[in-house]
């Protein structure tokens, strides 16, 4: 707790040492000299003649040798080139950077580009379609738009979902002007890693073969697969959208 009184105290304390500091200063400052007295009329100095009156002459200025010019040009024209590269490296960098969603499906952790992203939701009522592929799990309305819900889990052959938990999300997305959405486990965060970081996917046995895979990258410390969405959302996905 703050002491007030003795805040006041010590401020009044340090505010009486200054004051008499000024004093002890003020007593040990000299007094000034005595005024000079002015000659009288009779007795000032002869008038300076012309050669003292006239002002001294400027020492001469030092002009740039020709090399020195050269290769004060040259400085310039290098430290300007400099600064171009620096900007073009620092575009291509910005360039090749991606920026990425990652989430977790199965225990897995995948991520997608953030460019194709319309927004996370949380989950809601899904319709059924009678006789839809089996890659679609159904359709959902977002504010008056029907989203269709793919089945990203089995495309990626993981086993069927239970039932959702409070970390579950659907991801609604852009997929050939078409509003899709894929349910997620959990939705974790959004990284950026450059694209020269992505390495091709190990594949241990010819099963595990996936087009939809771009390739995996570190994230978080953990191993996290790129996904290629326009081959993992595929055309059968949306053959039985309904309007």
């Amino acid at each position: 707790m703050v002491d007030l009184v003795k805040i006041r105290k010590k401020k009044a304390k340090e505010k009486e040492e200054a004051e008499a500091r000024a004093q002890a200063t003020a007593a040990e400052t000299p007094a000034p000299p005595a005024p000079v007295e002015t000659p009288r009329a009779e007795e000032k100095a002869p008038a300076p003649s012309a050669e003292a009156l006239a002002p001294p002459s400027a020492a001469p200025v030092s002009e740039a040798t020709p090399a020195q010019i050269n290769k004060l040009d040259r400085f310039k024209q290098e430290a300007g080139k400099r600064r171009a590269s620096q900007s073009i490296q620092q575009e291509q960098a910005a360039e090749n950077l991606l920026e990425l969603l990652t989430f977790v499906i199965a225990g897995e952790q995948y991520a997608v580009d953030i460019e194709r992203i319309v927004e996370i939701v949380t989950p809601r009522p899904v319709t059924r379609i009678p006789n839809a592929d089996s890659s679609v799990v159904g359709i959902i309305s977002l504010r008056g738009t029907i989203v269709t819900l793919v089945d990203v889990r089995r495309k990626l052959r993981h086993p069927q979902a239970g039932e959702g938990t409070a970390e579950t999300r659907i991801v609604v997305i852009d997929f050939r002007h078409e509003i899709v959405g894929f349910i997620v486990d959990r939705v974790l965060r959004v990284v950026k890693t450059a694209a020269a970081s992505i390495e091709a996917h190990p594949v241990v046995h010819t099963t595990e073969l996936d087009d939809s895979i771009r390739g995996v990258f570190r994230a978080g410390g953990a191993l996290t697969i790129l996904l290629d969405l326009d081959k993992l959302l595929d055309h059968n996905a949306l053959a039985a959208r309904t309007a």
